[in-house]
């Protein structure tokens, strides 16, 4: 599954359209649970019901677990989305909930399934290869690395498709990243690297994948879903620098 970004109606829908098990079915979310539209916390509600989740760590729930462990606030983080979360989290109660504080902590950076498929937030600097490329610490300090942030490898992928090989990404499988939505809400293939953030977190739409056989649900229009609210996409200000959060 993609970027949410605090969509827990597009959450509800993906799971209910595909058939979802709760019970017996593995959910591995890509990143950026929260973030964006008002329902982070209910978004994490529904995630904890599941009982095969891996939740992996994106640079909005970095931000979410640095507020949970240590109340810092980033400003980067407040005006592109976090004030949202924050106010959520106050409004519902959930601050000091231990199984919320447990999911922020308990998210990886990335994880390699049994068939060598590779699920991880950005991707990484291929310039360093994997993993030490993933984990290297970003410009915002060292519980913020390289795999939340680092969109070099899609650029790269998408730049050199049809040119020539890749070899970044042949030691996987497949690899499934969020973090860079695509322009028309749909999955998109580049080698052996999926995009899936399809604009959750911004006007476009939750999309979950069923790998094994490329089968793909999606969310109604988030701007449908949350008339009411403004979310990350009709903010004002800057938005090539909002659309790279």
């Amino acid at each position: 599954m993609g970027d949410i970004h605090g969509n827990a109606r597009g959450l509800k829908q993906c799971l209910e359209r595909s058939g979802f098990d709760f019970k017996h079915d593995r959910l591995i979310q890509l990143g950026d649970v929260a973030d964006g539209w008002p329902e982070s916390s209910e978004c994490v509600d529904i995630l904890l019901t599941i009982e095969n989740f891996i939740g992996i760590r994106g640079n909005h729930c970095a931000f979410v677990r640095d507020w949970f462990l240590t109340g810092k606030k980033h400003i980067v983080w407040t005006e592109h989305g976090g004030g949202t979360t924050i106010s959520n989290y106050i409004n519902t109660g959930k601050m000091m909930d231990p199984f919320h504080k447990m999911f922020w902590d308990d998210q990886v950076d990335y994880f390699i399934d049994e068939k060598n498929r590779l699920y991880i937030h950005a991707g990484w600097d291929y310039h360093y290869g994997f993993p030490a490329g993933a984990l290297l610490a970003s410009g915002y300090g060292k519980e913020h690395r390289e795999c939340h942030w680092n969109r070099g490898l899609l650029m790269k992928a998408k730049d050199i498709e049809g040119k020539g090989a890749f070899p970044a990404l042949e030691q996987f499988k497949e690899i499934f990243i969020g973090h860079t939505k695509t322009l028309d809400s749909l999955p998109h293939q580049y080698f052996n690297l999926w995009q899936m953030d399809t604009g959750s977190g911004w006007h476009g739409k939750l999309t979950i994948m069923d790998v094994d056989t490329k089968e793909f649900w999606q969310s109604d229009w988030v701007t449908l879903l949350h008339p009411d609210s403004l979310g990350r996409s009709r903010m004002s200000g800057n938005w090539k620098l909002k659309d790279r959060l």
